[in-house]
This record gives structure tokens, sequence and C-alpha cells, in this order.
């Protein structure tokens, strides 16, 4: 799932609860300390709340903070980057200088031709 759909689902799920309780978006803001503004680009999917305003919502509707998150499918709460979480975690084993080497064959890589030559050698 991409970033947007992660935005719009947790926008939605704090426009439902402040729904819910019945206030308005002037409202929730005032009694979270939020910025209205900044509270309509969340509730568009226009920006992520930090935890801390997201806490400070839940407090504000009444509601824990795991709440505001529960009806967005799992499949949009986690990363969709499980291959990049792997890469990343070999990379740390790796020095500085091996690091931008490998960069470097990465960015070589988006030639399809480069990449069906190193997967022909990495077969051998």
């Amino acid at each position: 799932m991409t970033k947007k759909e992660l935005l719009v689902g947790v926008g939605l799920g704090i426009r439902h609860w402040r729904k819910k309780a019945g206030l308005t978006m002037a409202q929730l803001a005032e009694q979270a300390e939020v910025d209205a503004g900044f509270l309509a680009y969340i509730e568009t999917g226009k920006k992520l709340p930090s935890l801390t305003t997201a806490a400070k919502l839940s407090v504000a509707l009444g509601i824990r903070l795991a709440d505001l998150f529960k009806d967005i499918p799992p499949e949009l709460a986690g990363t969709d980057y499980p291959v990049e979480r792997q890469v990343i975690a070999l990379l740390h084993r790796f020095s500085p200088n091996h690091k931008l080497a490998i960069l470097g064959i990465l960015k070589g890589l988006h030639d399809p031709k480069r990449l069906e030559a190193l997967q022909q050698i990495l077969k051998k």
C-alpha cells in the first residue's frame, strides 16, 4: 500500500472518532491544542500526525491512542517494504566503502540488461 493510502486511512479514522464524539473540527482542535488547519490537513489525508499530536487527539476524543488506528486495514498499518528492510539489515554488516560500492551497483541495475547479466553471474 502507498503512503497516500495510509495518510487517507489515518485521516478517515480521526474524522470517524471526531464525528462520533459530536465535535466540529474547530472544537477538537481546541480541545487537543492543535492547529485547526493542521487538523484539516490530517483528516483530508494531506498530513500525518506525529505521535504527540495523535496522543493529544485521542485524549481530546476520550479514546485510547490505538483506537485512532484500529479501523485502518492491517496492510496499511505496517510498512509495505519487507524487501527493503532486509536490504537495510544486510547493509549494516558492511563498511562505508562497501556500502558505496553496493549503492553504485544498485543504481546500475536500473538497466534491465545489467540486472539480467548480474542474475546470470550469481546463478553460476
